[in-house]
């Protein structure tokens, strides 16, 4: 255990067996607790978004509790300490929620293997909050439309980026499982093509493409020359202004950059983001009349409830309604 070391008060926790940033409070505990901290991220959570956040939350919580508690050792952590730092956290209600599932998480880890009695988080109670509409940005179907040709596919990154946006669009993919897929997972099964996703927490899913999504992915796996290199990642890099693909998987950062450098140039929505367009599809989809339980097996939620955040068909008020208000 000596490549482990304490981070630094503002560091940004690197998940690196070899380099792995301890908070300060696990170097006064034993290896087996120690331990026992770093396979909360390697073996307990398997989904990387969960991971990054969850290790977030947690070295945040941690760093707090050595600038107002130090010297404190683990087991002297209380609910009175935890409930105190949810009360003060500046984060939303379900930031603070978020925060606290991960250290109640953590603890109940401890304590399955025995390196905690108790887990000091049970008792302390999340922050109510009730969520009747999402927050993701929308663009219009006038702003899609304004956005999609404005594109210059002259060049592969313009084809990319088109079939990306399209891709999630109309199929109301997360942007984790769009760029997860490979060349295989754009496949033809009778005389249809589908997307092979795999969504949040594991979930495999299939979902029909649309004639535009496959129009745009046509053209740019055949200019792309990469359609027989089926373990390719089907949405590739292009570093600078090379406008040549890598061959490497885009990563969400370089997918919202673009997005955002897109939607300025496009003059649409610039608050516009990953998620623009998975809100933005389902809005469509329930204004020509889909239905929400249809909506929901396409975008693979839980819950149709999740389905309705999505729903921003409410969001524009007409200036007839504004004028049935009378003096």
């Amino acid at each position: 255990m000596t490549d482990l070391t304490p981070a630094p008060q503002n560091s940004t926790p690197v998940l690196l067996e070899s380099d792995f940033p301890l908070p300060v409070i696990f170097t006064r505990t034993d290896e087996r607790t120690t331990y026992r901290f770093i396979t909360f991220f390697t073996s307990e959570i398997r989904n990387l978004n969960t991971r990054q956040a969850y290790a977030r939350a947690l070295f945040q919580f941690f760093n707090w509790l050595e600038d107002c508690y130090p010297g404190l050792d683990l087991h002297q952590v209380n609910s009175l300490v935890i409930a105190k730092y949810i009360e003060l956290h500046p984060g939303s209600a379900q930031t603070r929620n978020q925060h606290l599932s991960a250290i109640k998480s953590l603890f109940r880890w401890l304590v399955a293997g025995g390196t905690l009695q108790d887990n000091p988080a049970t008792e302390v109670r999340g922050i109510k909050h009730r969520v009747k509409q999402g927050k993701t940005p929308v663009l219009s179907d006038e702003e899609m439309v304004q956005l999609f040709n404005s594109i210059d596919t002259s060049y592969i990154v313009g084809l990319r980026d088109r079939a990306l946006m399209a891709t999630m669009f109309y199929s109301f993919a997360r942007i984790g499982a769009v760029l997860g897929m490979d060349i295989k997972d754009y496949f033809k099964k009778g005389k249809r093509y589908w997307f092979r996703l795999h969504e949040k927490g594991g979930k495999y899913h299939e979902v029909p493409v649309h004639h535009k999504a496959e129009e745009y992915l046509d053209i740019y796996i055949y200019e792309g020359g990469f359609g027989e290199l089926k373990d390719a990642p089907l949405f590739q890099t292009s570093p600078g202004k090379t406008r040549k693909l890598t061959g490497e998987r885009l990563q969400r950062q370089e997918a919202w950059a673009m997005i955002k450098r897109r939607a300025l140039a496009a003059e649409v929505n610039t608050e516009a983001c990953n998620h623009t367009f998975r809100a933005s599809g389902i809005t469509n989809f329930l204004h020509n009349g889909g239905s929400r339980d249809n909506a929901q097996r396409i975008a693979a939620h839980e819950d149709v409830r999740t389905t309705a955040l999505y729903d921003r068909r409410g969001d524009t008020i007409s200036l007839d309604e504004i004028e049935r208000i009378r003096l």
